[in-house]
């Protein structure tokens, strides 16, 4: 054969080289053939992200190292789950009949609507009713803001019990004893110009009168808020006069 250029036919055989008659080669990385499935190229992505643009719908199988998922997958361990956005974007999944659980410490959920939903609220996972109560235990810690105030003192003519509100105050009820004769008047408000409420009597005989506020009786602190008792002694000498404010401080 001369020497010279001249048309060269590459085939594995006679007929000319095509895509349906290639010639066959070995992919390699120069240590190891690349692994080819089916019509594609099998290619690990390392340190690296890829851009997804998610149509209508996507399939996705999601699989897992020991086969323990369910679902309509065409193996064991392989979960078909389908992915489809609505008219509005939202992202929505089909597990087509089966359930998806998810693990997870934070879900970000829609805020709850009152006339949308409810929240089962039981002691366990039975509906909470009458024969399955939730129980509920009474704490330990003191009891703040009840006014419980009492004086007892001997009185000739007339004296003040005085209980001065903190912050504002709610006036439930008063009790008033003597042994003899007495008036009692209930007074509220700044202390410098205190407003009659309610006044109660006592017999000669003596006794207790009481009185409930209902709706209690508010003092806001206005200057120095201040609920007084005035006790008038009705005999013709010195007696004890009892009078208890029982109230709430706010």
């Amino acid at each position: 054969m001369a020497d010279g250029y001249f048309p060269t036919l590459i085939s594995k055989d006679k007929d000319p080289n095509a895509v349906a008659d290639p010639i066959w080669v070995t992919l390699s990385d120069g240590t190891t053939a690349l692994s080819v499935t089916g019509n594609s190229l099998n290619v690990n992505l390392t340190n690296t992200s890829v851009a997804v643009t998610i149509g209508s719908t996507v399939n996705v199988d999601i699989q897992d190292s020991w086969a323990g998922l369910t679902g309509s997958g065409t193996e064991a361990g392989v979960l078909r789950v389908t992915l489809a956005t609505d008219s509005t974007g939202v992202l929505s999944v089909d597990d087509n009949g089966s359930s998806l659980t998810v693990d997870a410490s934070d879900l970000d959920i829609r805020n709850l609507v009152l006339a949308q939903d409810a929240v089962q609220i039981s002691g366990n996972s039975s509906v909470n009713s009458v024969s399955n109560p939730i129980f509920v235990a009474l704490g330990a810690g003191a009891i703040t803001g009840e006014v419980h105030s009492y004086d007892a003192t001997s009185v000739s003519t007339t004296g003040n019990h005085d209980y001065t509100v903190t912050t504002a105050m709610l006036v439930k009820s008063v009790s008033c004893s003597c042994s003899g004769g007495g008036k009692f008047d209930l007074l509220t408000g700044p202390v410098g110009t205190l407003v009659s409420k309610w006044t109660g009597f006592v017999p000669k005989a003596g006794g207790t009168v009481n009185m409930t506020f209902d709706p209690p009786i508010e003092v806001p602190v206005t200057s120095t808020g201040t609920v007084r008792i005035t006790r008038t002694n009705r005999e013709s000498q010195a007696q004890s006069m009892y009078t208890t404010i029982v109230g709430i401080d706010a």
